[in-house]
Parts: structure tokens; sequence; C-alpha cells
């Protein structure tokens, strides 16, 4: 249980979909009358929101790589798809058709103006240890900032290249302009070159976001799996795609979910009202 004002309440970043609030009035006289405000902490899925203003970013691509992950896992996973060209919809078409039925995350088609509404009722019904994936649409601000409002966490795909990054700023700043942290993954990498070294610089630096230490390289196993209707870890379990999302995975869920402990991710106490 957290006490808290109302003032710190209103100005906090905490997911709205995750705290109950409660007045308590204390009448036991004129002078000391007082109000406190009591949140409790209930238990939802996790939110990750998969945002870039760049096409190309490879948003569908993690998307659908760290919702896989998590279901082979075993947690409860959902996918939503607020992009109206459909990208993650379509894979989720592709997968079942030629993969002889093999299991996939529910991928939904939402459309944002019912965002809430469908992460609410998501929620009703899911465990604390789930976890729903948002991949967001390029170039729709009002859509970013809806997805953003409820995630837990906010993960910014961007290439190491100059047109990519001036439109990266951007997303940082819707980002940080509410409240949250923005954490930022660099996406098809070359293999080498003075440009990661300078992006990773600048993320940090001039930006003062989070870098994620993780390069997700310029890979023909992501293009692959994706046509496929799968994903990299699933294209080539052995290979080095499988091992970046892996890490990449596993580095979100000591965000959103704790410390991990024999593998498994221990359930973090939340802080955030």
């Amino acid at each position: 249980m957290v006490r808290c004002s109302t003032r710190r309440y209103l100005t906090d970043s905490a997911n709205p979909l995750t705290l109950f609030a409660f007045l308590h009035v204390n009448m036991s006289g004129a002078r000391n009358a007082s109000l406190t405000l009591t949140f409790l902490h209930v238990n939802t899925m996790k939110i990750l929101a998969v945002i870039s203003q760049k096409g190309g970013a490879g948003k569908t691509t993690l998307a659908t790589a760290l919702a896989v992950a998590a279901q082979q896992e075993g947690r409860e996973v959902a996918l939503f798809d607020l992009d109206p060209q459909a990208s993650a919809c379509f894979w989720g078409d592709r997968r079942g058709a030629n993969n002889g039925g093999i299991e996939a995350p529910p991928v939904r088609a939402v459309n944002w103006n019912r965002l809430r509404f469908d992460l609410e009722k998501m929620n009703g019904a899911g465990k604390a240890t789930g976890l729903i994936v948002i991949d967001c649409p390029p170039q729709q601000r009002d859509i970013a900032a809806e997805a953003i409002r409820f995630a837990d966490m906010v993960l910014i795909p961007t290439r190491p290249e100059v047109i990519d990054l001036h439109a990266t700023a951007e997303t940082i700043r819707t980002v940080q302009q509410q409240g949250k942290a923005a954490h930022v993954v660099l996406s098809a990498c070359p293999i080498s070159g003075p440009e990661i070294e300078e992006t990773e610089k600048w993320i940090t630096g001039s930006m003062s976001a989070e870098l994620v230490p993780v390069r997700i390289h310029q890979r023909k196993a992501y293009s692959r799996a994706m046509a496929a209707g799968l994903t990299a870890q699933e294209f080539e379990p052995d290979g080095k795609a499988a091992a970046e999302i892996k890490q990449l995975y596993m580095f979100t869920c000591r965000h959103l979910f704790g410390v991990q402990k024999n593998g498994k991710a221990k359930q973090a106490v939340s802080r955030r009202a």
C-alpha cells in the first residue's frame, strides 16, 4: 500500500491501469481534518510499447520476436497491432498458414481510440507475469502518445543513421515529456563502424536516454523469419540473431518483472506511485 498526495499522483508517471485509488478522510477535528489518497497496486499484465517515428526501424520485427520469446518462457502474451498497415497481423496470418498451426501469441488489430478499453479487458483476465506488446506505427504522434501513456516500458529501435536519428530524437522527447524512460536499441547495425559508437554516445549524452546494451545487427535471419511468419530465434535457434533477441528479451524482463533468478523473472514490487 502506498500513500501519497493528490498532487504527486496527478503528476506521477505511473501506469493508470495499475492503480486503484481510495480516499481516507480524517474528521477528528475541524482544524486537523485531513485527506489521504491511498493506492493499491493490482496485478496486471506488463505493457511494453515498441515505438519509433521512423519507418523501417525494426519495430514489428522486435515486437513479434519479444512476444514469442515471452511465450516460449511460459508467459501469457498478447500482441497489439496499432499500425494501420497491420504488419504484425500479417505476420500472424503467415505464421498460422505456413507453419502447421505452430503456437503463436494472439495478434490483435487495435484502434488507438480503444486502446485503454482493450488493455483493461486483457488485464482483467491476465496474470501479473503476463506481457502485452504494443507494435506502434511510424509518423503517428497521437497513437504513440497513447501507447506511451499506458506502457510500463518504452522500447525505441533506431538505425545508426542520421535520418533515423532525427526521427528518434522526436520519439525520445515524446516519451520523456510523459515522464517515462526512453530505452533506445540500435537495430540493423553494421557489424562494425564508427557510426555505432557515435550513435551510442549521442543517445546517452545529448538525448539523456537509456541505451539498451544489446545491438541488433543487420542479419538475413530477421527478414527471412518474418517472411515465414516466424521469429529469428525460431528460424535459426542457434544463430547470432537468436542470441541477440534472447539478450534483448532478458533486458526487458529485468525492467518489467524484476531481477532474473534461475532463468525466471522474480516479480518486483512496484514503486511507481
